[in-house]
């Protein structure tokens, strides 16, 4: 408790003007009004440029309306129009002999004037609900038929760690149309710096996803400091309402004059300054001072290139699968530094509430691609604990080790023969498997499977099939509960393992689950007679012909079997 009251404290001494701004009512505008707006340059030096009101326009699709202005004056000039990174940039209107909030920038005509903007009241940031006339419908409305509907400002999406291809990930965290993206890299800053910001209307703002060695973050700028509840950007970032991100300070380095659309180039600070708690359609929201909730990760790679990074993403489980398939596609890149084909072998620690651990086994193959396969996969267990029905999965921390290899080491499955062709019920069934590895000898191997006493004489169909394939849907007993769940990522069939099962009484049993120095791949069927009589005694292991003593394939980098 003291340590949550000094650190809300020290954030609270952060803040520059902190008091109740007066709101500038919407049943007060009227065309060809004169204000202002702030918003971050160069240097963080908060800028100052005109705005004049045009119009007020209720039917714009989002449930509440906007207010269209132009903006003017040196700023804007040198800019090139309103940049992405100036959504939530604050609009102030003379009112009772002062100045008032009419609200922040947050949309844009796309391709059109960039010196036109529309602003989200400030009344609809606080969630109240004006009922006022609007005006100016046919400048609004010539806008609307001759560049579409409005767009939210563009915002611009911080990549620290993280190229274009890795970020092509977060496309399905973006599904608000209004809400466009714009992958920027970011560099760090000094604890200096970091010290030195001042949060304020105006002041850009970096909303962190993922922060440590890796940084996704999304830039924009402080509207209104109410007390301890801040608001931001005068559109969503998300849209998921409900949220846990982390606010920290965010300098602009430069902004860049575009004829589509300016940007601002800036870096992502390291410190929090609180927790952005609501991504809903008018703004995004949160408490300065409070601690954002998110999942610490170490990822380990041995192989090419290395490495250990560390670093936290969101613990909302809507989103920490695609954050981490970004960054472990990163970092894969950064360590092959070429499309490759390759083998990969995962292990997860996922830490659950509870102290509970669940660990799981995997690996993959890929001919061309490998380091875009493995980052897809190790976001499949954390995807699946999102998406199970039964409860919430609360992780609490995250270990990830991946053992890379540029060898594809898989074989596929081509023949498989009996010794005999008939076997008892309770006896072992004794098959040569032939093996054919990538671009390497074929291989042999005998397996002894054991028979369950309860086969009916007749014809016994046995299945043989790779780890690397997928499940079918009917096989195994359906999950029932999270604890289920657990086991059956804990025991799922690795791609280095066969399996051998049949049906009996119309239900798929396992026979046999094999483990190789390879991954697995294809399936076959091999048809035997079960006979009447006595049951044989387990065969001895067979002495391996000559082709199964020797194994032409490398020795398999560390890690990867």
């Amino acid at each position: 408790m003291i340590k949550h009251y000094l650190f809300a404290a020290l954030c609270l001494g952060l803040l520059g003007a902190a008091w109740a701004t007066p709101i500038f009512p919407l049943s007060a505008l009227a065309p060809g009004q004169q204000g202002y707006a702030l918003t971050a340059g160069p240097g963080n030096v908060i800028e100052r440029f005109a705005i004049e009101v045009i119009a007020l326009q209720h039917d714009v699709g989002l449930g509440f309306p906007l207010v269209l202005v132009r903006a003017s004056g040196p700023f804007i000039e040198a800019s090139g129009g309103v940049a992405a990174g100036m959504s939530g940039s604050p609009v102030y209107l003379p009112y009772r002999g002062g100045d008032a909030l009419l609200g922040a920038i947050g949309y844009i005509f796309p391709h059109s004037d960039t010196r036109i903007a529309l602003v989200t009241p400030a009344e609809v940031m606080l969630g109240r609900a004006p009922q006022v006339m609007g005006f100016g419908d046919e400048l609004y409305q010539a806008l609307r038929e001759a560049y579409g509907p409005p767009v939210a400002v563009a915002t611009p999406l911080l990549l620290s760690g993280v190229s274009a291809r890795a970020s092509q990930h977060l496309a399905p965290l973006f599904t608000d149309q209004r809400v466009a993206p714009f992958p920027v890299q970011t560099g760090r800053v000094s604890a200096a710096q970091d010290e030195a910001f001042t949060l304020q209307p105006g002041s850009a703002v970096s909303v962190q996803l993922v922060r440590g060695d890796v940084t996704i973050a999304a830039i924009g700028t402080v509207t209104l400091i109410d007390g301890e509840t801040l608001y931001a950007f005068g559109h969503p970032l998300l849209g998921r309402g409900e949220v846990s991100f982390a606010l920290a300070p965010a300098y602009v380095t430069y902004i860049v004059s575009s004829p589509v659309v300016p940007f601002k180039l800036a870096d992502s600070g390291q410190r929090i300054l609180g927790a952005i708690t609501h991504d809903r359609p008018q703004a995004i929201s949160g408490r300065v001072g409070a601690r954002p909730s998110f999942i610490p990760i170490t990822l380990s790679l041995t192989g090419p290139g290395a490495t250990s990074k560390r670093f936290e993403v969101t613990s909302d489980e809507r989103f920490y699968a695609p954050l981490l398939a970004s960054a472990t596609l990163q970092i894969l890149d950064q360590a092959l530094w070429q499309l490759s084909a390759g083998t990969a072998e995962l292990t997860w620690e996922i830490g659950l509430a509870g102290g509970d651990t669940l660990r799981v086994l995997e690996q993959i193959t890929h001919p061309s691609d490998i380091a875009a396969a493995t980052a897809e996969l190790a976001a499949a267990p954390l995807m699946i604990l999102a998406d199970n029905v039964f409860a919430a999965p609360d992780v609490t921390g995250l270990s990830l080790s991946i053992a890379l290899s540029q060898q594809q080491r898989y074989a596929e499955i081509i023949e498989v023969v009996a010794e005999d062709e008939e076997v008892q019920p309770g006896g072992f069934a004794r098959v040569h498997l032939r093996l054919q590895p990538f671009r390497a000898e074929p291989l042999v191997r005998t397996l002894t499977i054991p028979l369950p006493r309860e086969l009916a004489p007749g014809p016994l169909e046995l299945s043989f099939r790779g780890g690397l394939m997928p499940e079918e849907e009917e096989e195994g007993d359906p999950i029932l509960s999270f604890s289920e769940l657990l086991i059956s990522l804990r025991e799922q069939v690795q791609a280095h393992e066969l399996v051998v099962d049949t049906f009996i009484d119309g239900e798929r049993q396992q026979l046999l689950r094999q483990s190789f120095e390879l991954l697995i791949q294809g399936s076959q069927t091999l048809t035997l007679t079960v006979g009447n009589g006595e049951v044989p005694e387990e065969p001895a292991p067979a002495e391996p012909g000559e082709d199964e003593k020797l194994d032409p394939l490398p020795t398999p980098a560390p890690g990867v079997r």
